[in-house]
């Protein structure tokens, strides 16, 4: 098939330092690739892809000094929704992953289109476009995310993958014990009660994390909790940088405290053999096997829940949480899954 893939333009689109929903977009397209079908990316000015048709499109938000969330960016976000939306032709099969910006716009796409939703919330003015639009192909991350989006007709799911042959395992972690966490310093991703759980476990916790644009504040919060010894803050970490740090863990700490609709770090900790430890919020229970690959903790039981669960990791067999990812989380199964979507539409 002829596809085209259409990214957001929050960032450039560099498969060396992707993350987030960028990082989904690449392994889709290198999933895609693999099996044969022919690409070509759409994406802002500065994107590159190897070995694959990149079309420039506008300026990246980021590089304008824009936050996806800023009220200023929603001429840019449009401006580039219009613009991309005027190049969709020629194709089988158009996947987007701008969620509502490219809706308006359907009626002018001559080629079917099928939209990854990658949020669990969206602001009224976005509500709306999906309301207006109850008849477009939308595709889920997780049944826990399209419980969370009611107003969302969802054609399917298709789980995030990971190219698991790029991923180390580390059955025996070498360095001395510790916790990670990995993630954006603000108040959903509870780095919080991170920090209190391996406290109250009398463990180490390391912390690599972005701070995003807004979130100072809690962000100073956190810091002001490094101790060097017992709380550690790296700098972030993109790409294979951060395996053999998720793979030296004992376990991931994952304790959102918002309907998660995927969290792909935890895919990537289990690939390492490392377990997760996480709330029982959005997508949890159906990344993370309870008692198997690590414990799903209910939010009500807190840190104290957190404490519980840590101090029963030893239980946890690292082969089983690689083969769990080796089983349902790979970019050849969610190319596989996406592949299906496709047929059914066109």
């Amino acid at each position: 098939m002829k596809i085209a893939v259409v990214a957001n333009n929050w960032g450039r689109l560099r498969v060396e330092n992707a993350r987030g929903i960028n990082a989904v977009v690449c392994d889709v397209v290198r999933g895609l690739s693999a099996r044969g079908h022919e690409i070509t990316v759409f994406a802002a000015h500065g994107s590159n892809f190897p070995g694959v048709n990149v079309h420039e499109v506008g300026t990246a938000l980021n590089q304008i000094g824009l936050f996806k969330t800023d009220p200023a960016s929603i001429p840019h976000q449009e401006a580039y929704a219009r613009e991309v939306a005027g190049l969709l032709h020629g194709f089988d099969i158009i996947h987007s992953h701008m969620e509502q910006e490219l809706l308006p716009y359907l009626g002018t796409i001559p080629v079917p289109v099928v939209s990854t939703i990658h949020g669990a919330e969206f602001i009224a003015r976005e509500e709306r476009l999906f309301r207006q639009h109850p008849d477009a192909c939308y595709v889920g991350l997780s049944r826990g995310q399209t419980r969370a989006l009611p107003y969302i007709h969802f054609s399917e799911v298709v789980y995030n993958g990971v190219n698991i042959q790029d991923i180390p395992f580390i059955a025996n972690p070498q360095e001395a014990p510790y916790l990670a966490w990995i993630g954006r310093y603000t108040e959903n991703k509870g780095v919080l009660d991170a920090i209190a759980a391996a406290k109250g476990a009398g463990m180490v916790i390391t912390l690599v994390g972005f701070e995003e644009k807004g979130h100072n504040a809690y962000f100073q919060k956190v810091k002001a909790l490094e101790d060097g010894a017992n709380v550690r803050v790296l700098d972030a970490m993109i790409g294979h940088v951060k395996y053999p740090f998720l793979g030296n863990a004992r376990a991931f700490l994952f304790p959102i405290h918002w309907e998660e609709p995927f969290g792909l770090v935890m895919v990537e900790a289990m690939a390492c053999g490392t377990p997760v430890i996480a709330y029982d919020r959005g997508s949890v229970s159906e990344i993370v096997k309870d008692g198997v690959t690590g414990f799903i903790v209910d939010p009500k039981k807190g840190v104290a829940g957190l404490v519980e669960a840590i101090q029963r990791i030893g239980e946890i067999d690292r082969v089983a949480c690689r083969k769990h990812v080796e089983e349902h989380f790979t970019i050849e199964l969610m190319a596989k899954g996406y592949e299906t979507v496709y047929k059914r539409i066109i």
